[in-house]
Parts: structure tokens; sequence; C-alpha cells
């Protein structure tokens, strides 16, 4: 069904260097798809986009996002490879300047291991075509990637600053709530997010505009902690195993048992944990590293608050399910790589700490991984990305102080010193923590580690006046 050829005009209004309608098509369903976070299986549109024009630029760096994103690297980088030496030659002639720069943009992140270059790309197509929400939302997960809410912010104020205000284009409020949140401008964040909710009649729900008043109202302290459950609890029912990706279903899952788990309310967050994060009903979830991000991390503030007899059996599950994802099928050193082995640099954090637990019984998979991880830190220092060195540094430090806190095949004696130490060493990276990735939310683990359990970003005080 035809070459790239004639341009033809895309959902956001922008040329596309294709002649095929189906491919057109598919390409638009694959912008949505990503925005509105529906499962995998609707990623997968972008795979047809190819099938209906090879030749389309757009939809072979489409089809190598969902490759990448679902974990097949190895097919990702080398479509990436194909379109980057294409770029430089004739055949790249009737191709768009945004689908230059998109292959510039994903051959940075993919093949060359830097997130912030893609940023730069993504952020040059937004400046001059802001209404390319895709863009945005990419520019989002690099922002996210190299914790750094600065940027999360400055890409969607460029679309925000340009954009129709009624109604405004869909997912923009969602995207802007989180960035004003990530630079912690809370109290504007709500308003954006409320201002956003009210326009769901016309453009549909978001979940992702949920996630944003979430983060809003957490850090704006314990006040709002009740206020936060009721909206979470309020919205959940819209939020559907079937047509959400699985990280943003559990995710949103996860910001509603956080706050019982820093209420204390225990046993909502642990039937949370069992039904929504890690349940036998939606088995096939588990296999998404984000799924596995967002049930340890509950885990690990559990522990903190001294529920080691509940979370001890479902740290067991959790890990079986992360072998031959996120962490190798056989413990032994020099054993393959899983497929998405060191893909999130705070989930390796939480994996050694989940390793942590066992490691009284059994060491090998602790150790073999932290051998893993070094190697990992020494090829991710030699990138030629913004800060890759710096980034190497305090991710391999933060992994060992980790590991030295919360190991527990450690001999008694000389316990508290190491563990002192550990504690301090991790206390020095805190303006280093966002080189881990995630938001600061989810890097709350980290700050519990040194401060003990905390609440709504700040350390816990005098709880038992705290909610009465």
């Amino acid at each position: 069904e035809g070459g790239a050829g004639v341009a033809m005009q895309d959902s956001f209004g922008l040329a596309v260097a294709t002649s095929c309608p189906k491919c057109l098509s598919a390409v638009d369903s694959y912008y949505e798809a990503v925005l509105a976070y529906r499962p995998f299986s609707a990623w997968s549109v972008s795979m047809t986009a190819v099938a209906a024009d090879p030749k389309c630029p757009m939809a072979r760096v489409l089809a190598a996002d969902f490759l990448f994103c679902k974990g097949d690297a190895a097919e990702a980088k080398s479509r990436l490879e194909e379109l980057a030496s294409e770029a430089s030659s004739s055949v790249a002639d009737n191709w768009t300047w945004r689908e230059h720069r998109y292959v510039q943009a994903w051959s940075r992140w993919v093949l060359e291991g830097d997130p912030a270059g893609c940023y730069q790309a993504l952020k040059e197509v937004v400046e001059r075509h802001p209404q390319d929400l895709f863009a945005v939302k990419r520019g989002h997960i690099m922002g996210l990637i190299l914790g750094d809410g600065a940027r999360i912010l400055a890409i969607v104020e460029i679309a925000a600053a340009q954009a129709k205000a009624d109604p405004p284009p869909r997912f923009l409020h969602g995207m802007w709530a989180f960035g004003l949140e990530q630079q912690g401008q809370y109290l504007e964040a709500e308003a954006k997010a409320r201002e956003g909710l009210k326009f769901e009649p016309v453009l549909g729900p978001d979940a992702w505009l949920d996630h944003g008043l979430a983060h809003a109202l957490y850090f704006q302290g314990e006040d709002e902690l009740d206020e936060a459950i009721e909206f979470l609890e309020s919205r959940s029912s819209s939020w559907s195993a079937e047509a959400l990706h699985p990280f943003l279903y559990t995710h949103c899952w996860w910001h509603l048992s956080l706050l019982h788990c820093e209420k204390r309310s225990y046993a909502k967050a642990l039937e949370i944990f069992d039904e929504r994060l890690w349940s036998e009903k939606d088995a096939e979830m588990r296999s998404d590293p984000q799924v596995q991000l967002n049930a340890l991390n509950l885990l690990w503030r559990l522990d903190t608050r001294g529920q080691m007899e509940e979370t001890r059996p479902r740290w067991k599950q959790v890990l079986a399910g992360c072998c031959g994802v996120t962490l190798p099928a056989i413990a032994d050193v020099g054993a393959s790589k899983a497929p998405c082995q060191h893909g999130d640099l705070l989930l390796d954090v939480l994996l050694v700490r989940g390793l942590c637990v066992s490691a009284a019984s059994d060491v090998k998979p602790l150790e073999s991984f932290l051998e893993s991880i070094a190697a990992h830190a020494e090829a991710l220092g030699k990138g030629s990305g913004e800060g890759a060195s710096a980034r190497a540094e305090a991710y391999l430090a933060c992994v060992r102080h980790v590991a030295e806190l919360f190991r527990t095949d450690q001999p008694e004696a000389g316990l508290p010193a190491r563990q002192s130490k550990a504690r301090k060493g991790l206390r020095e990276l805190q303006d280093r923590w966002g080189s881990l990735g995630g938001s600061e939310e989810q890097r709350g683990v980290l700050l519990e580690a040194v401060e003990g359990p905390i609440v709504c970003g700040a350390p816990e005080v005098n709880y038992t006046t705290l909610f009465h």
C-alpha cells in the first residue's frame, strides 16, 4: 500500500511522509495508545503502520519505540540503526524535518544511552510544533529517567503556551499538572489538575490526570492525606486493568496503597497489594518492570514500619516474578542478563533491597546481582551523554549503601556501625538520588532508609497525634 511519498497530516496536524491512509491511521492510533496509557496490545498498532508502509520513517520510529518499551531492545536498536543510516542518504529526501528529529531523538535514547540528548531533540520538536503532545510525553519520560523535574515542566509549558484553552488538547493537563508538581509547585499543580478534570465530560477520562493530582496533594502534607485518599478512591472505578497499561493501572493503585501505608492502615495497603499490585487474576502484568517497581516499593515501605511478617512471603513472590525479566533467570555470576535487566536504575535499587531480605539463607543472588550492577555502572559511566559518569557513580554508590544497610547475611558484630556508615553515605548522596530516575515520591524509599517512616514526603513525627 504505497511507499513513503506525498506527506499526509496526522492527528496533530503535522506532516508524515506517507501516502498510505492505513499507515497514517495506525500512526495516530499509536500516539493515542501511548498518551492514554493503553496496554501494550494497543501499542502493537505501530507494527500495523510499518506493514502498511514499510518506508514511512514515522511509523518505523514508533515501531522501535514500541519494541524498546516492551523490552525487545535488540530489535529496536536494529531498526533505529537502519533509520539512522538512511537519514543521511537520498532515501530521506522526502522525510519531514520532524521525522529527522525523531530519528535523532530515538537514536540518542536507544542507541547511545543518552536520555538528555533525546530530550533536547524532542524539545526542539515541541518548540517548532507545540501541538506534538507525543513528543512532550516522550520528553517527560526522559525527564523521569534523569530525575529532572525542570525538564519535565519546561517541555510541557512550551506546548501549553500555544494550546487552545476551551477545550484544551486531551492529555495536556495531566502532563502539565505532573510537570508543575515535579518542580515543587504543588498548589499550582492541584489547580491545573482540577482544571483538567472539568473537561472530562468533553475529552474523556485521563488516568494520568488522576495521577498528577495524587502527586500534588501528597506533597502538601498530612493535612491533605485524607483528601488524597478520598479522591483516589472516588476515581479508582475508572482504572481498568483491561483498558490501562499495567504500569499506570498498578501505579495509580500504588499511590493509594502508599497513602494507606503512611496512615498505618496496613490491612488496606496489603489488600491493594494482593488484589491490584501483584494479583493472581492479573498475573500476566507481573512481567512488566514498572509493575515490579510498584510492588517492591510498597513492600519496602511496609518493612520500614515493622510489617516484616506480612512482607516476607510477598518479597519472595515478587522476586520470583522478576527472574527472567529484570533479574537473571539463574543467580550465578556471569549468568545471561535478563531482557530488561538494568533498564531502570531505581528498580535495580529496589531489587537489591528485596534480595537483601533472603541473603541470610542464600546470598548468591544478591552477590551476583551486585556484580552485574557494578559492570553496568562502569558501562553507563563510559557513555557520551550529559552527566553519564556522575549518574553512574551515584547509582553504584546508592546500591552499595542500600545493600550494606539491609543485607541479612552479615555478622552481628559491628553491624550498627556498618549500618550507620551506610545511612550516612546514602544521606550525603541525597541531592543525587534523582540520578536513579523516577519521581520524588517513588524515591521516598531512600528517604525512609535514612530517616525512618515518612508521611507525605517528610519524616513522621508524633504519630499518636498525627491523624487525630
